[in-house]
């Protein structure tokens, strides 16, 4: 628990240095653009500048707006996850969406591919790698916790060996981003392991 508490108290303070690197996302948030479908479209998303394993939305999206992520190729030891920030200091965090090498993580149903954007919270969108071998792929995740902290519920976390895979995963923290790039109006990264993620903003038409 020391050591938890120790990688908390590391993730707490690298999130506050997280909005350095939102503020000069805001300045592309002019980037919004027409696209068929009658939505504006924005790839302004930013990767931290410290670890180089956080990407953040565009910092000024507001009420209305959406997000569509799409990732390709997750390996089966990967897991990606969008928090909610749940308080000013990001204590404590919601997930949003999780995503395996199958689709969705459970328990809670998925109704529709794009995410509604909340105003002024601030999103986390970040890769688990978790070892465990001969297993397969979690499926189910607590929605309630810290940021940056894989939480996996269900029958395989009652392992011993599976619970020592996920400190080791705590302690190395989130995967990192190997490479960034805007493609038009998607933003493309890919992570350490070769796993693709695209996303976009989605504004609807004035």
């Amino acid at each position: 628990m020391r050591a938890l508490h120790i990688r908390l108290v590391v993730e707490l303070l690298y999130l506050l240095a997280l909005s350095s690197t939102c503020a000069a996302a805001a300045s592309e948030c002019a980037t919004f653009s027409a696209a068929p479908g009658g939505y504006q479209l924005s790839a302004a998303f930013a990767v931290d500048a410290i670890k180089h394993a956080v990407i953040s939305p565009p910092a000024c999206l507001r009420a209305g707006d959406l997000l569509s992520i799409r990732p390709f190729r997750l390996n089966a030891d990967e897991y990606l996850v969008l928090q909610k920030c749940n308080s000013t200091d990001c204590t404590q965090a919601e997930v949003i969406r999780a995503w395996n090498s199958s689709g969705y993580m459970g328990p809670y149903p998925v109704l529709t591919h794009k995410i509604p954007i909340e105003e002024g919270a601030r999103y986390l969108l970040w890769m688990q790698h978790v070892r465990v071998a001969g297993q397969g792929s979690f499926t189910l995740i607590e929605r309630d916790g810290p940021p940056l902290v894989f939480r996996p519920v269900g029958a395989l976390t009652a392992y011993g060996y599976v619970r020592s895979a996920l400190q080791a995963a705590l302690a190395r923290g989130p995967a990192p981003v190997k490479k960034a790039v805007q493609e038009r109006s998607t933003f493309v990264a890919t992570f350490e392991g070769g796993s693709v993620v695209r996303m976009q903003a989605l504004r609807p038409g004035q």
